[in-house]
């Protein structure tokens, strides 16, 4: 049987459906059993837990034939120390991990997570794959995605509100853009094959790296507004912004570190684009199945 933790995230629920269609054995993890519900229609064993309960993930992890493990990948918005709060899921996962003697774990990490500090939130992930790593006889893949696709479905309120895209990234730097359904696909298929051995890290670049200027001109094609363009915000403005969200100072300030460190280069991949870690999903099909709809509906809204 595989365990998927965060079973009801963008990337957990892909897991869980990949090895579903695959005719696999799953449990799927969370902390509401009605969000779980979809999984036990298709024959997956729910399991109802904190993320934090490591009595609870022992007995979940028990007899797994290999885990699927990521932290919280929300903010808690009003958090003022949110790597304490991953520190204490990391605190449950380890130790159950061990406890369960699980052979194999696929991990969700990030690129940056090669670096200890000065990349906000995913110090928390560079931590994670430390203490994985740190597991006797554990064979650990962890999976490091570039930028998610998901995060520009925020322009879609930015246009309506501003008519331009914003945010607090430079307009001229390329990122390697990618949609969180093919990083969960990624997950599945290395936890169907289980081709690894020892600890290991595999990037995923997603199809195309782009400038958030060139976003801004494939959104703008496909919500017919061929002359939107971008604006970096300034880090005063983006932070008021979030503040008015009802963000925390530390989130906020975590938020902008992540800006700084890929804008600077400090957050990049290490290595280069190749057949093996490209992804399918295009930023146009993703603008089209996912954000325009968005836009379509807030627009008939407003």
């Amino acid at each position: 049987m595989y365990v998927i933790t965060g079973a009801t995230s963008r990337t957990g629920s892909v897991v869980a459906n990949y090895l579903l269609e695959k005719g696999q054995s799953i449990r799927v993890l969370g902390r509401n059993a009605k969000r779980l519900a979809a999984f036990a229609e298709k024959g997956a064993d729910l399991f109802v837990a904190e993320p934090t309960d490591k009595a609870a993930l022992t007995k979940a992890f028990t007899d797994a034939k290999a885990v699927y493990v990521m932290l919280q990948p929300n903010y808690i918005t009003t958090s003022n120390d949110f790597r304490t709060f991953q520190d204490r899921i990391m605190d449950a996962i380890i130790p159950a991990l061990e406890e369960a003697n699980v052979k194999y774990v696929v991990s969700l990490s990030s690129w940056g997570a090669d670096k200890l500090k000065g990349t906000g939130s995913v110090a928390g992930l560079h931590q994670l794959e430390q203490r994985l790593n740190s597991i006797t006889d554990l064979n650990v893949l962890h999976l490091r995605p570039g930028y998610f696709m998901e995060n520009t479905l925020s322009q879609v309120d930015n246009i309506l509100v501003r008519n331009t895209a914003a945010g607090p990234f430079r307009s001229d730097v390329k990122f390697p853009f990618i949609a969180t359904h093919d990083v969960g696909s990624a997950a599945g298929e290395a936890l169907l094959n289980l081709d690894f051995k020892g600890k290991q890290f595999r990037e995923l670049h997603g199809y195309q790296d782009l400038t958030m200027q060139e976003v801004s001109a494939i959104i703008g094609k496909a919500i017919e507004r061929p002359g939107l363009t971008y604006v970096q915000d300034s880090k005063e403005k983006t932070r008021l912004d979030f503040l008015n969200l009802n963000f925390s100072e530390h989130i906020i300030q975590l938020i902008l570190e992540v800006a700084d460190a890929m804008n600077e280069g400090h957050i990049q991949m290490l290595g280069s684009r190749s057949e093996e870690n490209t992804t399918p999903t295009s930023y146009e099909s993703f603008v089209n199945e996912t954000l325009l709809p968005l836009y379509r509906q807030r627009n008939s809204n407003s």
